[in-house]
């Protein structure tokens, strides 16, 4: 690089760590009462790169990613595996925030949506999942209801050759992801607690 000239760095991509890094630099700049005021321009640049990160992300989860980025299969080689993967919801640091309705969408479609992009299955369980308290506290503790003793949690699943179950199911975490970052403005929703992403893998059964 000739002296004068300014390194310009490439711009991330888009993605729900990438979106929890400058959300945690917002809540930093907001909870240190010095600084507020006095970096106008970087608050600015702030709040434009979060936007831009958001409205990337949630216009390709409610586009639809399957038209512009459909998945790239090998051929289906193997015995035919069962794939499992939970993600914790963070309701502990969003507290008030609808994301079951979020994760389903109107009338379901979201999920839907999703399901038929990724080849999973794409299900929300644990406690407060169901719309109905009543019914949940009555199926609570009953046979193949177990899951609603466990925290809020998506359960995506997907049976397959054990490749191709792998390239469905990493999409389908990605994109399952974006949903567990609330869609709001900057300031309007602050974590209580700092956000770290929850996931456990079942593992994969043969058929």
């Amino acid at each position: 690089m000739m002296v004068g000239e300014v390194e310009v760095k490439e711009r991330p991509r888009p993605s729900p760590d990438y979106l929890m890094q400058l959300l945690n630099e917002k809540k930093l700049m907001t909870s240190l009462p010095n600084l507020c005021g006095i970096f106008t321009h970087l608050e600015r640049l702030l709040d434009e790169e979060i936007n831009r990160v958001r409205k990337d992300m949630y216009s390709d989860t409610v586009n639809g990613l399957v038209d512009r980025h459909p998945l790239e299969l090998p051929e289906a080689m193997g015995p035919i595996v069962h794939l499992q993967e939970k993600l914790f919801v963070p309701v502990k640091e969003y507290p008030d925030y609808n994301f079951v309705g979020r994760i389903l969408g109107p009338r379901g479609l979201t999920a839907k949506q999703l399901e038929a992009e990724t080849g999973c299955k794409i299900m929300v369980r644990g406690k407060s999942s169901m719309r109905d308290k009543k019914k949940e506290e009555q199926n609570r503790g009953k046979p193949n209801w177990e899951h609603l003793n466990e925290d809020l949690h998506v359960l995506i699943t997907v049976e397959d050759t054990q490749a191709r179950a792998e390239i469905k199911m990493r999409r389908a975490v990605e994109e399952v992801k974006k949903l567990l970052v609330p869609a709001v403005e900057p300031g309007q929703l602050r974590p209580r607690f700092p956000i770290r992403w929850q996931h456990m893998s079942l593992g994969g059964l043969q058929k």
